[in-house]
């Protein structure tokens, strides 16, 4: 974030029973000072504001805690969403990845280690709502001595931003909740009446299309001083994501098709692909597709950006789940075989289809480009203590990046894969600790690109169709991402129709945006996981040495095991009863099923 000294927060809206001011705390070691004197001064409001970009952090695998503030831990992500959703394994023992599999959600509540989505996500959402509403209640009476329009107009598209991006967020897990447009006082009644989800997004998109009107920039990208902060694409970004949840099945009233909200996220996402044809500071990203989540400051792809100082991979890398034991990282945490299996080959064909030659003997060979990005595979080139490093994730015998999965060790793969997308090479505690950014966008223009494709095909039933005033047909859009990284257009045969289409879409979701923190909520918002996870056996692979076989060893899948259950209540996150009882809220409905 912005090197300011940040207004400490340790509120949420069910947490205003004091008498204190949010304004009158700050951080310590700094003096105290009155709500009154905060908006005459241009540093302590960007201060204000720039607590906004705090409450995002979360969200991320690697965060910032000012003031201790992450009580899931700092860094220690373990527990997201991407276990959840069984793209990523491990064999830590964590409480609350016990807890969701298993569909029991009140124990996953009552948990904060390790535990952002359920935890962190709450209550960090409500204080940027609170914060939102305090500087939209002060904003328009600074004078322009103090700060100009431009200024005010940058802090004021933040709060109506970030208001919009707290209760997307908060919906798409709890559901559709108050939306509490002023300041909340201690005195305020907050025994509000739940929305409608169509109500919910009507609010957000307002607050949206406001941002959009008041921010500045379309964006800071490379801006000596604006690094990271929002500008009007950001919003944009935001307004085609919350369009696309909203109109997935999920969402929707009766869980039926809403064509009107798919046509309107079609446009959304097709405003952004039109404004990055003109735009120097929007697009997809030419270079090292890597880049994107790491080693560059930032780039055009991220449109919701995210900008941190440097991280030394010394001090900082144990913190990542992505890295392993053999590398000075502790979690270790390795996709599936399933997710392994649904990139394509080079040629675009699935690898279960007549037509693929895959060979389950010869399985990295000849596979989409985006797979040798995204995955380390055994004898994938992998520099660790030198240039010429492999990875070795044999199991018999068991090599050095491979936990036995017949053990209850963790720390490296017990799947036989790592994830390689937001990890920097040569970026270890062992041979290399180099330091490097580690700024994975939370929203990028490949996600428009997916949304505007997922949105004309579902509006009108036809994969080649375009959205009204576009250019673009859905097919045209998928190929574009694909394109990018080098990879074949969509084959004809699976362009035909809508259908057919539609599955070819969401494992383009599945591919391009592995281990960013969708495959969960793509899950949830199209209906999908009770199919896709209840009962479900994820498979990770045996790697034994047999000189008989093409690369030298045999590939044998197991069963990697785990209790997963997961019923109709568990498409949406249950309220605290403790927080319903407390703070006598009845109007704050339990979620159905809880």
């Amino acid at each position: 974030m912005m090197n300011c000294k940040y207004i400490l927060v340790i509120i949420s809206v069910f947490l205003l029973t004091g008498c204190e001011d949010y304004l009158d705390r700050i951080d310590e070691g700094v003096e105290l000072v009155s709500e009154d004197e905060v908006w005459k001064d241009k540093n302590k409001i960007n201060s204000f504001a720039f607590r906004l970009y705090d409450t995002q952090e979360w969200m991320f695998e690697t965060r910032y805690d000012f003031n201790a503030r992450q009580n899931a831990n700092l860094g220690k992500n373990y527990g997201s969403v991407m276990t959840f959703s069984g793209e990523m394994h491990n064999n830590r023992p964590l409480a609350v990845v016990d807890a969701v599999t298993s569909g029991d959600y009140i124990s996953a509540l009552n948990n904060s280690f390790a535990n952002p989505d359920f935890w962190d996500c709450w209550y960090d959402m409500w204080e940027a709502i609170y914060v939102s509403n305090s500087i939209l209640d002060r904003i328009d009476d600074v004078t322009e001595d103090i700060m100009s329009t431009d200024e005010k107009n940058q802090i004021k598209g933040e709060a109506y931003l970030f208001r919009a991006f707290a209760y997307h967020e908060l919906s798409k897990r709890w559901g559709p909740l108050p939306y509490i447009k002023t300041k909340i006082f201690p005195d305020s009644d907050l025994n509000l009446p739940r929305p409608t989800y169509r109500e919910q997004i009507t609010d957000i998109v307002t607050d949206i299309d406001i941002a959009i009107g008041l921010l500045p920039e379309v964006s800071y990208l490379n801006h000596p001083n604006n690094m990271g902060r929002m500008g009007k694409v950001a919003a944009m970004a935001l307004k085609s994501r919350a369009l696309t949840t909203a109109a997935s099945p999920n969402y929707t009233a009766n869980n039926q098709k809403d064509t009107e909200l798919w046509e309107m996220a079609a446009t959304a996402a097709w405003d952004i692909i039109q404004l990055s044809q003109t735009s120097d500071k929007v697009g997809l990203y030419q270079g090292d597709y890597n880049h994107i989540f790491h080693t560059e400051p930032g780039t055009i792809e991220g449109l919701w950006p995210r900008f941190n100082p440097q991280i030394n991979a010394y001090s900082g890398i144990y913190t990542h789940a992505w890295a392993w034991r053999n590398i000075g990282g502790d979690a270790g945490y390795g996709p599936p075989q399933e997710l392994v299996d649904s990139f394509e080959t080079a040629d675009g064909w699935p690898i279960t289809h007549t037509s693929s030659n895959y060979n389950e003997q010869d399985p990295y060979t000849n596979r989409d480009p985006r797979f040798y990005k995204d995955i380390l595979y055994h004898d994938a080139p992998w520099p660790k203590n030198a240039e010429t490093d492999r990875m070795d994730l044999r199991t018999t015998p068991l090599g050095k990046d491979r936990t036995d999965p017949n053990s209850s060790g963790y720390g490296n793969s017990i799947t036989g894969y790592f994830a390689k997308k937001c990890l920097p090479e040569k970026y270890n505690r062992t041979a290399y600790r180099t330091t490097k950014y580690i700024n994975a966008p939370y929203i990028r223009m490949a996600e428009i690109y997916l949304n505007y494709a997922e949105a004309v095909n579902e509006a009108y039933n036809n994969p080649n169709a375009t959205a009204p005033g576009a250019s673009l047909t859905a097919v045209e859009a998928l190929n574009i991402i694909r394109n990018r990284v080098g990879h074949v257009d969509v084959r004809p045969e699976f362009t035909s129709d809508y259908l057919t289409f539609q599955k070819v879409v969401r494992n383009e979701f599945k591919i391009e945006l592995c281990f960013e923190y969708h495959s969960w909520f793509d899950l949830l918002r199209w209906r999908t996981a009770k199919e896709e996870l209840d009962g479900r056996v994820f498979h990770g692979v045996l790697i034994i040495d047999d000189a008989s076989q093409p690369t030298g060893v045999r590939f044998e899948k197991f069963p990697i095991q785990r209790n997963r259950v997961f019923q109709d209540r568990n498409y949406r996150y249950p309220l605290k009863e403790a927080d319903l009882q407390v703070y006598e809220i009845p109007n704050l409905t339990q979620n159905p099923g809880w």
